[in-house]
């Protein structure tokens, strides 16, 4: 009697199922980076675009979303709508800690750090026709703080409670809106401050288009202010970055962190560690802030503890450079996906600038001369990129499949246009 074709099949079946099962899940990845003219948003779609790159390898699905900045990134982390954030060294020090903006709420133990990634210099700016050259002449001047409950805010808060004052002791400014440092170029501001990665295309286009200048902050309290606290560093922003920018500044520095929760599986960090040893040095290619990132600068302490599998063996070895495609800075211009006016700028793998082409990525690779200390001027553009309009869907369905939740909000922290910060 013949055996039944099932019972013959029943083992290759088995061999097939088995051998489905062993591969490693696909991980879907959103990114909360912060507004489209900052530069959270290409370093996050520069990450986006490493690991969308060797998804054939790794399994990996990334993708990337415009958002208010530090503060609703950890919202995002903490309500599941993304599972990546890019946070300010203070910030995250006071939401581990339950400090400043969490005193309420308290010590937040969950957080874990994957990387430090670059370098945030604190830039003060001042109008063409104001006479302001020091840090101690802004007593009285009209001064732009930040974004009201921003991280930005944060750190300039306390930069300015380091010199002893107070918000009152600065002239009274217009509302803020999307376009609130424009006021350097009109003239209803004195000065302002931007915390930013340098380059900053917000920068450039205030001290190209408007002729505003950069002033050095420096002082004694602000030096007393750095040697007391565990996340602020002395920086320097270098010479010949900005037009008319000739000398190298003294400020205040912060870092970017890549953090996660700890419920983020253990596999999908060790897939994200491989891409990244196998991939820093494109990585490091494709923004000019990050040209100087470092296997050991990246692996540096930070104010939340390391995701434990950042610690652990991945049991696998990086992918060699030679069998990966290659990825230049232009890769981060993306083909944006037709979409409804309200839709979330949330990019597959992408730096996006909604309607209005940029001049980001002939910047990149004119930038990375250009960050370097006594270099040319940096050729950031200087047009205004619209800014987008948050909702609950993303740009396309094959481009996330993890639907993207709504964003947080906070309290007048509204989203910048080309002439404001965005950490």
């Amino acid at each position: 009697m013949r055996p039944r074709i099932s019972t013959l099949l029943a083992p290759l079946f088995a061999l097939l199922c088995w051998g489905t099962n062993a591969q490693a899940a696909d991980s879907y990845l959103t990114i909360s980076t912060g507004a489209l003219t900052g530069v959270y948003y290409p370093v996050g779609g520069a990450l986006c675009r490493l690991f969308n790159a060797d998804s054939a390898y790794n399994n990996l699905h990334c993708s990337v979303q415009s958002t208010k900045g530090s503060l609703a990134n950890l919202r995002d982390l903490a309500s599941g709508k993304s599972q990546l954030a890019l946070v300010q060294s203070d910030v995250l020090y006071h939401a581990v800690h339950g400090t400043g903006p969490f005193a309420q709420q308290g010590p937040d133990a969950s957080l874990r750090t994957l990387y430090r990634l670059h370098r945030e210099s604190v830039a003060l700016l001042v109008s063409e026709k104001s006479s302001i050259s020091s840090l101690g002449d802004l007593l009285g001047k009209r001064v732009d703080l930040g974004s009201a409950n921003g991280g930005d805010r944060i750190t300039i808060m306390a930069l300015i409670e380091a010199m002893g004052w107070q918000s009152k002791d600065f002239g009274t400014v217009a509302e803020q809106g999307p376009d609130r440092l424009q006021g350097l170029c009109d003239g209803t501001l004195d000065a302002a401050f931007v915390v930013a990665g340098q380059p900053s295309q917000v920068i450039s286009d205030l001290t190209g288009r408007c002729k505003a200048r950069l002033v050095a902050i420096e002082d004694a309290k602000i030096n007393q202010l750095i040697e007391g606290s565990t996340y602020y560093e002395q920086g320097r922003i270098a010479a010949n970055l900005y037009p008319g920018q000739t000398l190298s500044l003294p400020t205040i520095a912060v870092y970017a962190d890549l953090v996660a929760l700890d419920t983020l599986p253990a596999e999908t960090v060790h897939q994200l560690r491989r891409v990244m040893d196998a991939r820093l040095k494109q990585f490091t290619r494709l923004h000019p802030a990050l040209i100087a990132l470092t296997q050991e600068s990246m692996m540096a302490p930070t104010p939340a503890p390391p995701h434990a599998a950042m610690l652990d063996d991945a049991n696998a070895p990086p992918a060699s450079d030679a069998t990966l495609p290659s990825l230049m800075p232009a890769s981060l211009q993306p083909e944006l996906s037709s979409s409804s006016a309200d839709a979330t700028t949330l990019v597959s793998g992408a730096v996006s600038t909604e309607s209005t082409p940029t001049e980001v990525d002939n910047a990149v690779e004119g930038a990375v001369e250009g960050a370097v200390e006594g270099s040319a001027p940096v050729a950031m553009a200087t047009g205004t990129v619209p800014a987008p309009v948050e909702t609950e869907q993303p740009a396309s369905a094959a481009s996330n499949p993890v639907p993207a939740g709504q964003e947080p909000a906070v309290s007048d922290a509204v989203q910048p246009s080309a002439a404001q910060p965005a950490p």
